[in-house]
């Protein structure tokens, strides 16, 4: 078997995975939120890939994945997109989660040992939180969730309470650009105002993956789709036919970088759709 054919096996593999169900045989693209996109494998072989975290400032994809060991352990990778180079960030065990802060080009990572910050030498910084860490998410602030599932906002080196989830149980929070929360409890999605109590429950969503886009909005992976929540309808809109993600990210063009099984896809715009027959 050539290396093309079993290439080409391998795109067909990731089309059937997260494929638009709208295309057909002879399209090999996907359509996502109504534009048509060309998919290309770039890497492949990363065991139990998560937390899926594009630097657009200059390109590199940050990703946890399970380091084959005894016991296991959860390390924090890096790849540079253009070269498809990757690399291990050292001094990181049992990672949960990566978030970045796009305007500052800082990145931080949560650990089952604390908080961290990655350097501009890729090196590990250790913060002043020592708590079990299991979610991070930055839009303004480095929002993070600990173990017991409460939501905190790291501020001037400590971690402040986050007044609108006190008491609220969360395990994973992303916020939209017109200050909505979207966060989870159990795989169903929950959402509240910042600035309000108000908790509104989606219950027909079973949550895989939560998003922003380079427009700062809420991107929900779901394993019937991915969906972009309406603040105007206050309700979920499907975009893609794309499931059971294990990652989902977005480059400077706003294109889609996400995971599926073992595979890292990007997807690139072709302005000329594909009709079929």
């Amino acid at each position: 078997m050539t290396e093309h054919t079993i290439l080409t096996m391998k795109l067909l593999l990731a089309l059937l995975l997260a494929a638009s169900a709208s295309a057909d045989n002879h399209c090999r693209g996907i359509y996502f939120n109504e534009k048509y996109y060309n998919v290309h494998i770039i890497k492949e072989g990363v065991n139990r890939i998560d937390s899926l975290t594009l630097n657009r400032n200059d390109d590199i994809l940050y990703f946890t994945f399970d380091q084959i060991a005894s016991p296991p352990n959860r390390q924090v990778a890096y790849m540079d997109m253009d070269t498809k180079e990757t690399k291990i960030v050292e001094g990181i065990d049992n990672a949960t989660s990566i978030a970045i802060d796009q305007k500052y080009n800082k990145i931080y990572v949560g650990s089952r040992s604390g908080l961290y910050k990655i350097n501009e030498r890729r090196q590990a910084e250790l913060l002043p939180v020592r708590d079990d860490i299991r979610y991070v998410h930055f839009k303004d602030v480095l929002y993070f969730v600990n173990a017991k599932g409460e939501t905190y906002i790291f501020e001037d080196g400590l971690g402040v309470a986050l007044t609108e989830l006190r008491d609220v149980k969360v395990d994973s929070l992303i916020v939209d650009n017109d200050n909505n929360v979207l966060f989870t409890r159990d795989k169903t999605l929950f959402r509240i105002k910042l600035g309000t109590r108000a908790v509104n429950i989606h219950e027909k969503v079973h949550v895989d993956v939560l998003s922003t886009d380079v427009y700062v909005k809420a991107h929900v992976c779901a394993p019937n789709g991915v969906f972009v929540y309406n603040k105007y309808k206050f309700v979920l809109d499907k975009v893609a036919d794309m499931r059971d993600l294990r990652g989902l990210t977005f480059n400077k063009a706003n294109e889609p970088v996400y995971a599926v099984k073992d595979l890292i896809i990007k997807l690139s715009e072709n302005p000329i759709p594909c009709f079929g027959d």
